[in-house]
């Protein structure tokens, strides 16, 4: 009697499968969101607003720093995602990781940024090529942040801090008004920046 045997498959990688597939999906969005697609983009922000915000809070936890300013933490991370026609999202590279992981490590750099340089409400640049700062004039004209909502001072304010990379005291001592106003002035701006985009 002839013997049959059967040979067993080896099993399929289903854990990279879904990573590529996932990372697949994650390309056609982020691609989406350099063209400007405003649909894709809010997309974005719906999907990963979780992952930024707990990266976020469990930096300045760990490193024993106030979560008082984490909203800020977050707010500047999605300005730093769009800001010089989103270069810091196009250095996304899929082929090296998938992107929750990669917005993890960027968020975990803008915390960390921010308990050493003791900012309150102004963090230096993340992972980005140091020419990108002569662009950061650009912010300010970007069609997806509604900055017609903000008062004259409060535009001032951000110029200062994102299109001149001021600290608080230096603005203050353009301004003519004092370091903690303008803190003030800059926390009150991104709170309405951020109802607007985020709700």
């Amino acid at each position: 009697m002839e013997t049959t045997i059967i040979a067993r498959q080896p099993a399929a990688p289903t854990q990279c499968t879904t990573t590529a597939k996932n990372n697949t999906a994650d390309e056609r969005l982020v691609k989406l969101c350099l063209e400007g697609n405003q649909t894709a983009w809010n997309r974005f922000m719906a999907d990963y607003s979780a992952i930024i915000n707990h990266a976020v809070s469990w930096t300045l936890n760990h490193h024993g720093a106030s979560t008082a300013a984490k909203d800020d933490v977050v707010q500047d991370i999605f300005f730093r995602l769009i800001k010089s026609e989103c270069k810091l999202l196009q250095s996304w590279d899929s082929s090296r990781g998938s992107l929750k992981t990669w917005l993890a490590v960027v968020s975990r750099s803008a915390a960390i940024d921010f308990i050493r340089t003791d900012r309150t409400y102004l963090y230096d640049a993340i992972d980005e090529q140091p020419e990108l700062s002569t662009e950061m004039s650009n912010l300010l004209d970007l069609p997806e942040v509604p900055f017609h909502i903000l008062s004259t001072r409060q535009k001032s304010v951000l110029r200062c801090l994102y299109g001149e990379e001021l600290t608080a005291v230096e603005a203050a001592q353009k301004l003519d008004i004092h370091p903690q106003t303008v803190r003030s002035i800059h926390h009150t701006a991104l709170q309405k920046l951020r109802a607007t985009m985020f709700h």
